[in-house]
């Protein structure tokens, strides 16, 4: 059979890997007995044209390319015999977002039907060649929070009309909308990308806007720049507009992006959300006191967008990825493809000489300083660097130790008022990557720098920390001044980053560990992660070194630690 074919036809079938024999299964890969990192290097190659990218896939030059989303590069790397192509339900989506403050989308019967207009089957086979999913959810269908319908095809045009008639509304000769009032409705723009930056999300939105137009809405494209897009829905001046971005995982994203607090020029709120009893549904996720309560309520929540429906998902791409087999040991999953930290830890030559591994960077990474870093470049170099106290598991994508060994969530009375104590019991067996012992002040001297410096992209995760407190050396206390599960996940999913460094830097905005002089702090970037940073030339890679110092180097020497099939 052709391997284009072969993908197509899996992944219509829900089977979500492709040529895959290294791959391996939860029942063979104890993540404790793990050892690596096993290649010589990792060199992170800078490629930004897409084309470009395929080419060096291609020939040799990149052995691991990530985020291929063109069908017609699938199925030609598909057909690839020096390649493996794995396949993973990601954590894209795609959304129809409508100002909730405009008319007609202030009635949520309106915005329901227009939901239920718009075919997101036909989107996926048409312009996609399936290789994504239609969803209904504001939480990726992979997530473990996600409701089990998540991934459905809500497309009723009978229906839509019925919530039109329910709300007033009725069509004139021309088969346009007209209001409750008898006026019709006017012209409503959809905004979009240029087509020149964005060709298949301004196809989408054509389709969006015919689906919308076949039911009477007289919607009509706009495409523009960009940052007149983002500018406009900040400001909230717009009708509609088609985005795509990652979703969040937990439930707690939908307190961001849906409460009314967060409706405010610049908030996360930018369809305008504000409906009272969704307000509260959300609070209860936002501040849920335990996991059980997180689920009770996301649940909830995730029933009550389905009414209020502020704006409409799409779909939610496929993550594709390509390995050489020139690689051996290369671990997929349901939710992560072979682009993962496993692979980068466990993936070593298959004729076993040394080499360097050639993975893809589609983006200069620009800033590596760790307290002002945004883009998610800077942290494909950084997130190899540093660590967390808590990870995350690559089947079931709960939480599992990393710095920490064990962890207990308390809920602890101080006379009338309540807070969350998080207790942290540290490995004793990780160091720095300059040779340092690491310990529990190093977690406590990064929560007080982040506390005391206020980093945009940090200070959420702890801003209501009242205080944190260290035991011995592997012992760590932090308590908060509210009380919420997810103080847990904030602060157990910080990068740490080592006291000695941390009481070195003199400007923490203007840091720049790649300045050898160490003007405004120290050169050089210190972390326990598996790889330490060793050359950045831009426009052609960034050279990362193994860890000599990285704990799971050290089951490599152990007996019966191997897990993985000869």
């Amino acid at each position: 059979m052709n391997p284009a074919r072969k993908v197509m036809l899996l992944l219509l079938t829900a089977v979500l890997f492709v040529a895959r024999p290294q791959a391996l299964t939860a029942a063979q890969v104890n993540l404790d007995k793990l050892y690596g990192p096993r290649a010589e290097k990792l060199c992170l190659v800078i490629i930004t044209n897409p084309d470009a990218q395929i080419l060096a896939a291609e020939s040799g030059e990149l052995d691991i390319l990530s985020d291929i989303t063109r069908p017609s590069d699938i199925e030609r790397l598909a057909r690839n015999k020096n390649l493996e192509l794995s396949l993973a339900r990601g954590y894209h989506g795609f959304f129809l977002l409508m100002n909730n403050k405009s008319e007609p989308w202030r009635d949520a019967k309106v915005r329901r039907a227009a939901a239920a207009a718009i075919d997101r089957n036909n989107i996926v086979r048409m312009i996609f060649s399936g290789y994504c999913e239609p969803i209904n959810s504001w939480l990726p269908p992979v997530s473990p929070w996600a409701l089990p319908d998540s991934g459905h095809n809500h497309f009723d045009i009978k229906a839509a009309r019925g919530l039109l008639k329910e709300a007033g509304y009725s069509w004139n000769f021309a088969g346009f909308l007209v209001a409750p009032d008898g006026k019709p409705v006017k012209k409503i723009k959809l905004m979009t990308p240029l087509a020149r930056v964005a060709p298949t999300t301004g196809e989408v939105a054509e389709r969006i806007a015919d689906s919308l137009t076949a039911v009477g809405f007289p919607v009509e494209v706009e495409p523009m720049d960009f940052a007149a897009i983002i500018s406009r829905m900040n400001r909230k001046e717009y009708s509609m507009c088609v985005m795509a971005w990652s979703m969040g995982g937990r439930p707690n994203s939908l307190y961001s992006f849906f409460h009314s607090s967060a409706d405010v020029e610049a908030g996360y709120n930018v369809t305008a959300t504000n409906d009272a009893a969704l307000d509260e549904l959300l609070y209860g996720i936002e501040f849920a006191r335990t996991k059980e309560d997180a689920e009770s309520a996301s649940r909830e929540a995730q029933r009550a967008l389905e009414a209020v429906v502020p704006s409409v998902p799409i779909y939610s791409r496929f993550s594709v990825s390509a390995v050489s087999k020139k690689w051996k040991n290369v671990l997929t999953t349901p939710g992560i493809t072979a682009d993962n930290i496993w692979t980068l830890l466990t993936a070593e030559p298959r004729d076993g000489k040394p080499k360097i591994l050639n993975m893809l960077l589609p983006e200069e990474p620009r800033n590596l300083n760790p307290l002002v870093a945004s883009s998610a470049y800077s942290w494909q170099v950084l997130g190899l660097i540093y660590e967390q106290m808590m990870g995350s598991d690559p089947w079931t994508q709960e939480n599992i130790p990393a710095l920490a060994r064990e962890w207990r969530l308390k809920t602890e009375k101080t006379g009338a008022a309540e807070r969350t104590v998080l207790e942290f019991d540290l490995r004793e067996d990780v160091f720095w990557n300059d040779g340092e012992k690491f310990t529990a002040r190093d977690v406590a001297a990064t929560i007080e720098f982040l506390k005391k410096y206020k980093p945009p992209r940090f200070f959420d995760a702890v801003k209501t920390v009242e205080s944190v407190s260290v035991t011995g050396d592997y012992k760590l206390t932090v308590k908060m001044s509210d009380v919420s599960y997810w103080q847990l996940e904030r602060i157990g999913g910080l990068p740490c980053m080592p006291k000695h460094v941390l009481d070195s830097i003199t400007d923490w905005q203007t840091w720049d560990p790649m300045d050898t002089s160490g003007k405004s702090g120290p050169a050089g970037l210190v972390g326990t992660g598996p790889f330490m940073f060793e050359e950045y030339r831009p426009g052609e890679y960034v050279m990362m070194a193994k860890n000599p110092h990285y704990r799971l180097l050290k089951n490599e020497k152990e007996s019966g630690r191997e897990v993985w099939p000869k």
